[in-house]
């Protein structure tokens, strides 16, 4: 998914999101190169078939899961250079609802 948007000026920024759960035969893609670029003061709806990633999508974007591959980025800033606690503080400041 790509909203065709600049992704520079960004609020949040997810860039070739990937989650894959298990190995072998029993491995599962939940995400598959998901890039998504969202503006201050713009709405999104994440909608999909059960199953098709969504909550995945969400929690990877809150940074509660970290993805297989791909990065979330935060006001310019990689929410994986943060500790499990700054993550928490920017969720709970974040003008963005999950």
């Amino acid at each position: 998914m790509h909203t065709g948007r600049c992704m520079a000026s960004a609020l949040l920024q997810a860039k070739g999101l990937r989650m894959v759960y298990g190995d072998g035969a029993g491995q599962v893609v939940a995400l598959n190169g998901v890039d998504l670029s969202l503006q201050l003061g713009e709405t999104i709806a994440v909608v999909g078939a059960s199953g098709a990633g969504k909550s995945t999508l969400l929690h990877i974007l809150g940074g509660l899961d970290r993805p297989t591959d791909g990065d979330v980025v935060f006001g310019g800033q990689s929410i994986y250079t943060l500790s499990d606690a700054e993550r928490t503080n920017l969720r709970n400041a974040s003008p963005i609802s999950f």
